[in-house]
């Protein structure tokens, strides 16, 4: 069984390597897509929460929240 050891020669120069890039986070372009995409996203549940249909039902079932709560107010 033999081990592979590299050798330098003495005196050899040995150059530090590039600084790693910190990755954590995200950069401007990255921030515009993400905030476009949250915006896009938004935009649709809007459009949904205010149609017609689904505006009634949300109104009917706050309605109905708010008078199973009036019984325990004194």
């Amino acid at each position: 069984m033999s081990k592979d050891v590299s050798v330098m020669a003495p005196g050899a120069v040995v150059e530090a390597a590039p600084p790693c890039r910190d990755q954590r986070g995200m950069v401007s372009a990255e921030w515009a897509v993400g905030i476009i995409a949250a915006v896009a996203i938004a935009g649709v549940l809007l459009g949904i929460v205010t149609s017609g249909p689904v505006h009634d039902v949300l109104l009917r079932f706050i309605l109905m929240v708010i008078r199973s709560f009036a019984g325990f107010i004194p």
